[in-house]
């Protein structure tokens, strides 16, 4: 009885299950789909071939003005259904070495505690900077530091 309830069950397995095999060229897509949102004139979903680079995708649409594409590499391999996001542009304020705290000055690149606080001893010493070049009278600021900077400083 139980042998015969297995072969039952086994014939009935057999015909549910799919016995044609499987075609893996009939399952493959070519092509991949991915949305482009953020900085752009109007979001789009796209469809790309697949291994298509994220350059590809920017070519399909019109960036914003205020795009900041410094972040992206363009020569990013795209997979399908991934959701790209082009940041803003976003203004930093700039710090004046004239007035700036030590907490300010030291959200400049490389400018730690110890410059900061030279910066502050330096203004205070020897009154206002007349020209951002004078920083590099700072001991400790030289002309690489200053050049990482120069564009986040003002008097």
């Amino acid at each position: 009885m139980k042998l015969m309830l297995v072969f039952l069950c086994s014939v009935l397995v057999f015909l549910l299950v799919r016995n044609d095999p499987l075609n893996i060229e009939e399952e493959t897509d070519d092509h991949i789909t991915v949305t482009v949102e953020g900085a752009v004139q109007e979001e789009k979903t796209l469809q790309l071939d697949r291994y298509s680079i994220l350059q590809e995708a920017l070519d399909e649409i019109s960036i914003s003005d205020t795009a900041d594409l410094s972040g992206l590499n363009p020569r990013t391999v795209l997979k399908d259904n991934d959701c790209i996001v082009i940041p803003e542009k976003t203004e930093q304020k700039k710090v004046s070495i004239n007035t700036g705290t030590k907490e300010e000055l030291m959200t400049l690149p490389g400018i730690g505690p110890a410059t900061a606080e030279k910066i502050i001893q330096y203004r205070e010493e020897n009154g206002l900077f007349r020209e951002t070049d004078e920083l590099m009278q700072v001991r400790g600021i030289g002309d690489k530091k200053l050049a990482k900077i120069r564009e986040l400083i003002s008097l």
